[in-house]
């Protein structure tokens, strides 16, 4: 687990049973790939990872997959149907590599600068699944939840029951703010319901320090107070990038990036029929950067 709050250092998770590993999410670089592997090794001798779960297609969660191609790689039908529209490799070096001008540019630099992503062979799934899918990992039952559009255009959950575990992926976030790139702000609300539906006490975001229940329940109570306010400046007709700054002020609060806000922001504007609301990767970070620019 990863307790940075920074772009890129994201949580990967192991459930381990009768010599077994199922593998929640590689790493955004094959280095940190590498080094999270050995550590399962050592941790864990003698085992093998048989299955790994992408919970959805960016790739501080799956650039690391091509390491662990021997495995059965699942995620949901619409996180791999989409994962056509993700930014690759080779388009985020050039992006941070300073040949590139203007606001999303010099914010991916400062975000993204320090990866190296040499080497990286974006690896897909192997097996797609919707609704619900049951994983056995030795003797232990995992259950896979498609929760749809959300953070990204199919967000999945690996639900351990018998431990009362829930790895969310970026369906949730702990201290840092959310990052809404497909779906809708009452889409992420819905989604901590289902979360919390799984009776799970245990938590593990996509970035950040574990969660309670109640940090969950805070969390969407959090994502629905950013809709109702954005909502509230799209039927005023305020400009996106005015709304986007009056949310950042009512809302940033003490966890990083507020200017995240921008994306959730954006999605209330086109849950409201807004039109020329931005949409696609670029786009989203040239908003972002624009409002963490004041």
């Amino acid at each position: 687990m990863n307790d940075q709050p920074g772009w890129g250092f994201s949580n990967s998770g192991v459930v381990s049973s009768n010599g077994q590993v199922l593998l929640v999410d590689t790493q955004f670089t094959l280095s940190a790939t590498r080094h999270m592997l050995h550590a399962v090794a050592s941790a864990l001798p003698g085992t093998e990872i048989s299955t790994v779960v992408n919970t959805h297609a960016n790739g501080d969660h799956t650039w690391g997959n091509q390491l662990v191609a021997d495995a059965t790689i699942i995620t949901s039908e619409l996180s791999a149907r989409h994962a056509c529209q993700e930014m690759g490799p080779e388009q985020l070096t050039m992006l941070c590599s300073g040949s590139v001008q203007g606001k999303a540019a010099a914010y991916a630099a400062r975000h993204f600068g320090g990866f190296s992503f040499s080497g990286v062979t974006v690896t897909g799934p192997t097996q797609t699944f919707a609704g619900r899918l049951e994983v056995k990992v030795g003797q232990s039952l995992v259950e896979l939840l498609d929760l749809g559009q959300g953070h990204s255009a199919g967000d999945v959950a690996v639900h351990i029951p018998e431990d009362g575990i829930v790895f969310a992926g970026d369906a949730l976030f702990s201290g840092a703010h959310m990052v809404v790139w497909s779906g809708t702000p009452s889409a992420c609300a819905a989604v901590c319901d289902r979360l919390l539906a799984t009776g799970a006490e245990q938590f593990v975001p996509g970035h950040g320090p574990l969660m309670s229940r109640a940090d969950v329940t805070a969390f969407k109570d959090y994502l629905s107070s950013v809709a109702a306010s954005a909502a509230q400046h799209a039927q005023a007709g305020v400009p996106l990038a005015e709304a986007a700054r009056l949310v950042m002020a009512e809302h940033a609060g003490s966890w990083a990036h507020p200017e995240r806000l921008f994306t959730q922001t954006a999605a209330a504007y086109a849950e409201a029929g807004v039109a020329d609301v931005p949409t696609g990767t670029l786009a989203m970070v040239e908003g972002i950067a624009r409002l963490a620019c004041g």
